[in-house]
């Protein structure tokens, strides 16, 4: 580390003591030579793009202040750049930080990472129709991207008021909420298998995942590999849903002989998400990735070409 660049997400910057622990962990650097900067993202939007000119401007090394929608955002400006990506987890779920096994305590989580080697995994990319663009646009992502009701879920508090007063709760609560009130709809699906089978039907639900845990939900994926490991749920009805839900999360069987459905998971190489033709969707099928809504009707997951270097405690360089 010699340029360090601390993103700070304004919002998540308000409880008592967060500015001081990121000015402390600041001065630890500046104590040891590093030339140290602070930024506020001025909207969530603007992260990616105030990342670019970060890495454009020469900062070596990005730490986000924030949750893991704030590190979507910068990562869409730090992918495929030599800048290493350190996180401060402020956020309700922390993902990321959850994966990267660092410490739940901001401050020894900044420290873990101050002299942790840089490790290049490979991102997800979704490519998808994105309000206010033209044309499909590219997004890279490191926990989860995908379509049906947990992407309805992330859609519940988009200025996040309900996740900072709620917290985790308001994600359990919300989630029961969707599956007992919001309309189960189906959509075409389509995965790719590493294996090179392609499988297509109509699914309800279809996360592509990068990370071995999502929270409490062990998905299996592995930040370290070039793949996705896809959970999917074929289309049924509201009750079918909510007992795949269960025993995904709870009992981890994908498997059984009732006449209800289990999650299904694969590891593949691309998933196809779209609108069944003709169908009179009641709500929009919404796409989200990294807890955030993208993009709206039809997306396409892959294994993107780009990397990102993420300081990792314990992992050697790569």
């Amino acid at each position: 580390m010699r340029r360090v660049l601390f993103f700070l997400n304004p919002l998540l910057m308000e409880r008592r003591g967060r500015r001081a622990t990121v000015d402390r962990v600041a001065e630890l650097l500046r104590g040891s030579g590093c030339v140290v900067e602070m930024q506020d993202t001025l909207s969530a939007h603007s992260a990616g793009e105030q990342a670019q000119d970060a890495v454009a401007s020469g900062f070596d090394t990005i730490f986000v202040c924030g949750g893991d929608g704030t590190i979507f955002q910068v990562i869409q400006g730090v992918a495929g750049s030599e800048a290493a990506l350190g996180v401060i987890p402020f956020g309700t779920g922390n993902v990321l930080a959850q994966n990267l096994r660092l410490p739940r305590e901001p401050l020894a989580a900044a420290l873990a990472q101050m002299h942790a080697n840089a490790t290049s995994i490979p991102l997800g990319k979704i490519v998808c129709k994105t309000p206010g663009h033209v044309k499909d646009k590219n997004w890279y992502f490191t926990i989860a991207a995908g379509m049906g009701v947990h992407a309805a879920l992330m859609n519940l508090a988009p200025t996040g008021t309900g996740k900072r007063v709620g917290g985790p709760f308001a994600y359990y609560a919300g989630g029961v909420r969707l599956l007992v009130q919001h309309p189960i709809e189906p959509f075409d699906f389509e995965v790719t298998t590493t294996g090179g089978e392609v499988r297509r039907f109509r699914a309800n639900e279809a996360i592509a995942l990068r990370v071995p845990a999502v929270n409490l939900w062990r998905a299996g994926g592995d930040l370290l590999k070039p793949q996705l490991r896809v959970a999917s749920v074929r289309e049924t009805s509201r009750a079918g849903l909510v007992h795949a839900s269960f025993h995904a999360l709870v009992t981890r069987r994908s498997n059984g002989n009732s006449s209800l459905p289990y999650a299904q998971f694969d590891d593949a190489s691309m998933v196809v998400c779209s609108p069944v033709p003709d169908y009179d969707y009641q709500t929009p099928l919404l796409i989200e990735a990294d807890g955030e809504v993208i993009g709206l009707e039809r997306a396409t997951i892959t294994v993107a070409q780009r990397r990102l270097r993420l300081l990792w405690p314990g992992r050697m360089n790569s």
